[in-house]
């Protein structure tokens, strides 16, 4: 599982799980931390996770591939780069896959199994369909992402479906299971996941009745 978050107290908080081997990132996640961007990519950095998605920026290809330049300028091989695909999107994977072949790529802002689709074929390693973004616009999430996986399968392909975007914990086993290799999660949910009240109830109960064993 991935953690879709740009804040430190949740990355700490979760990396304690042992669940979590990457952090997700995007302008607007980090946007509302309210701090530099390369600043808290550093800080990121710093907890020693093995991949970190740093989403580019720009109107054009050239500006994306700007910014993907300087994103690997920081230095660190943990960074990842995460491209939205649309038109320039694909030329941007193209590009940028030439030039750093290695470089672990997330395409993103998918809403369909057509975008998928052409970012294996441009050279995505990952894929993020955004999963509550499409039920809100009435698009079967689900469908999509089953539709990305046997292009992906049928021809053994390496690409990777990471599936984003959830609102709902009852959501992420749904993109599991309809093919999605794993997913990125906001912090509240993975939380919603693991501590139901049910369970937080009887465990109270177990921690109750054992102390009076002791």
């Amino acid at each position: 599982m991935f953690l879709d978050t740009a804040n430190l107290d949740e990355i700490r908080s979760a990396s304690k799980s042992g669940v979590f081997r990457g952090i997700t990132t995007n302008p607007t996640i980090l946007n509302r931390e309210k701090v530099n961007r390369d600043e808290r990519v550093g800080e990121i950095l710093a907890l020693s996770f093995p991949i970190l998605y740093v989403q580019v920026v720009g109107d054009t290809a050239q500006e994306r591939l700007e910014d993907a330049e300087h994103l690997l300028s920081i230095g660190n091989p943990s960074i990842g780069i995460k491209i939205p695909l649309d038109q320039i999107g694909l030329q941007t994977v193209h590009e940028f896959k030439r030039r750093h072949p290695a470089v672990p790529v997330l395409g993103t802002a998918i809403y369909s199994a057509t975008q998928g689709i052409l970012g294996v074929l441009a050279g995505c390693d990952t894929l993020a369909p955004y999963v509550n973004r499409m039920l809100v616009s009435g698009v079967d999430a689900y469908a999509e992402i089953e539709a990305m996986r046997q292009f992906i399968d049928e021809r053994d392909a390496s690409t990777q479906i990471i599936a984003a975007s959830f609102k709902q914990p009852e959501h992420v086993v749904k993109a599991l299971s309809a093919g999605a290799h794993t997913c990125t999660l906001p912090y509240d949910i993975f939380v919603k996941m693991v501590d139901l009240p049910q369970a937080i109830d009887a465990i109270r109960v177990f921690n109750t009745h054992g102390k009076e064993t002791f």
